[in-house]
C-alpha cells in the first residue's frame, strides 16, 4: 500500500494558502482604506509638526510639551484605527478602546515628565563629536553601542554606557562655530597694521559671518619673547575645519608679504657659569 503522506501534506499546505487568500481578499479593501486613513492621517500630523517647528518652536519655551503633544498625536491615530480594524473585523472593543485611549494619554504625561531625567546621548547620526579623544563623524548608534568614523579612516566603536559617561565635545550642535587664532608676534612689529591685517584676512573670506559676531582680535600677553594676540571669528559648522585652514595659510602668507610685521621665534636662555680657579 502506497505512503499518502506527501499527499496529505500538499493538500494540508494548499488548503492553508487558500484560506490566507481568502482571509485576504475578504479584508483586502479594510487593509487598504485602513493604510490610507493612516498614512493620510500620519502625513497631515507630520506637515503640521513641520510647520510648527519652523515657524512656532523658535519663539516658545515650553518647546517640549509641543513635541508630547504632536507624538501623542502619532499615537492616538495609530490606536484608533486600529481600534476601528477591529470592530470591522467583528472583535468587541468595548472596554479596550477606553483602556487604549486612557494608556496613550497617560503614558504622554509620563514622557512629559520623566523625559528630562531620561539620560540621552548629546548627538546624532552625521554629528562631528570628539569622544573621550576620539574624534569624528558619528556613524551608528543602538542601545548597546556608538560607531564613529574618524578622519583618519578608522572605525571606533564605544559601548553605549560608556559614551554616556564620557566627556564628549559636539561640533555639530550649534549652526554657528567660533574660530580661534593664535599669534605670537616679535615685539618690532607693527601691532596694530598686525591687527588690521588679520581682520583684513577674516572678513575677506566669504565663509566668515557677522553674526553672531564679527571677526575681532585682542591682545592677550606681552613678554621678551613677543606679543599674544587672539583673533576670532564665526562661520558656519560645516565650513569650520575648511575655513580655519585657509585662513592659517592666508595669514602665513600675509605675514611673510609685509616686512612689518614677524612672527616671534621661540627663545631660550642660556647662562653659562665660568668656574675662577686660584
Amino acid at each position: 500500500m502506497a505512503d499518502d503522506t506527501p499527499v496529505k501534506e500538499i493538500n494540508k499546505i494548499s488548503e492553508t494558502a487558500a484560506f490566507v487568500f481568502d482571509t485576504l481578499a475578504e479584508y483586502g479593501s479594510l487593509i487598504i482604506e485602513s493604510l490610507y486613513i493612516v498614512i493620510g492621517a500620519i502625513l497631515v500630523i507630520y506637515i503640521i509638526h513641520w510647520l510648527a517647528a519652523k515657524f512656532i518652536y523658535p519663539y516658545l519655551k515650553a518647546k517640549r510639551l509641543v513635541r508630547v503633544f504632536f507624538g501623542t498625536l502619532y499615537v492616538l491615530v495609530i490606536v484608533i484605527v486600529s481600534l476601528l480594524i477591529l470592530e470591522e473585523t467583528g472583535v468587541p472593543t468595548e472596554g479596550i478602546a477606553e483602556l487604549a485611549l486612557a494608556g496613550v494619554l497617560i503614558g504622554a504625561v509620563v514622557v512629559f515628565f520623566l523625559a528630562p531625567f531620561v539620560p540621552k546621548l548629546p548627538f546624532f547620526i552625521g554629528h562631528i563629536v570628539d569622544i573621550n579623544g576620539t574624534f569624528g563623524v558619528v556613524s551608528a548608534i543602538d542601545v548597546f553601542r556608538i560607531t564613529i568614523k574618524q578622519f583618519d579612516g578608522v572605525i571606533t566603536t564605544f559601548p553605549t554606557a560608556m559614551a554616556l559617561a564620557a566627556k564628549i565635545k559636539n561640533y555639530s550642535q550649534m549652526p554657528e562655530k567660533r574660530i580661534e587664532i593664535k599669534l605670537s608676534v616679535n615685539n618690532n612689529s607693527e601691532l596694530e597694521t598686525t591687527r588690521q591685517v588679520v581682520i583684513q584676512v577674516l572678513t575677506g573670506d566669504e565663509r566668515v559671518l557677522e553674526e553672531p559676531s564679527p571677526p575681532f582680535t585682542h591682545v592677550m600677553n606681552a613678554t621678551a619673547a613677543g606679543v599674544e594676540i587672539l583673533a576670532y571669528c564665526w562661520v558656519k559648522t560645516e565650513d569650520f575645519l575648511s575655513t580655519r585652514t585657509d585662513i592659517w595659510l592666508k595669514l602665513v602668507q600675509a605675514f611673510n608679504d609685509d616686512d612689518r610685521i614677524s612672527m616671534s621665534l621661540p627663545q631660550h636662555e642660556v647662562f653659562v657659569h665660568s668656574e675662577v680657579q686660584v
